[in-house]
């Protein structure tokens, strides 16, 4: 026995741990097919290097592997036409509180699937909901009706001011008194000279 191959085993899996990082750190949930099927594909050509395949040619094919998806991800930032072909793009299920039963069957997802998705996220009625949509990593967005939303600190704040605001008794208009004159020793407004 060779005792090389385990020397070629620790190469072939650090390179393999350099390339995934370089790939970037996602879950399987949130990758695209593109993503999966090239681990997969690193996964497979490391265990042929393991077996002992030879050790250049798994390097070559793993980094060839690679550059292909980085190559691609690339192109998808820069056009739209191929991030809406390879990864996808999100797709509307719920609209003003209606699925939208015909964009579900496409996504082949079920109706208590898509409310399985509601209640992780704390939602317990479709009427809550303004629009949702299934992502490309399967996760659901959504934006909730004015009734559902939940109150933040701005809003509390113009609410805490508008009722302080309420609050405050508007204090009145002094009324000229005529002891002020006598007081003042003069007339506060103005009086033609006429009249003095």
């Amino acid at each position: 026995m060779n005792p090389n191959f385990i020397w070629e085993a620790v190469t072939v899996l650090l390179i393999g741990y350099c390339l995934q990082r370089i790939i970037g750190k996602k879950t399987a949930g949130e990758m695209t097919g593109l993503e999966i099927i090239t681990l997969l594909s690193m996964a497979s050509m490391i265990g042929h290097a393991v077996r002992g395949d030879g050790l250049l040619r798994t390097i070559i094919t793993l980094c060839i592997f690679v550059t292909l998806l980085l190559t691609i991800q690339f192109l998808a930032i820069k056009f739209n036409r191929i991030e809406k072909w390879v990864m996808g793009e999100a797709t509307l299920v719920i609209k003003n509180g209606q699925i939208l039963t015909a964009n579900l069957k496409k996504l082949r997802m079920s109706v208590d699937q898509l409310e399985a998705k509601l209640r992780e996220k704390g939602i317990i009625s479709f009427t809550d909901i303004k629009t949702a949509t299934i992502e490309m990593s399967g996760e659901i967005g959504y934006e909730l009706m004015n009734h559902a939303k939940p109150v933040t600190l701005g809003d509390l704040d113009k609410i805490v001011a508008q009722l302080l605001q309420q609050q405050q008794p508007q204090q009145p208009k002094q009324k000229d008194n005529l002891f002020d004159e006598v007081v003042r020793d003069g007339h506060h407004k103005y009086i033609p000279s006429e009249l003095v």
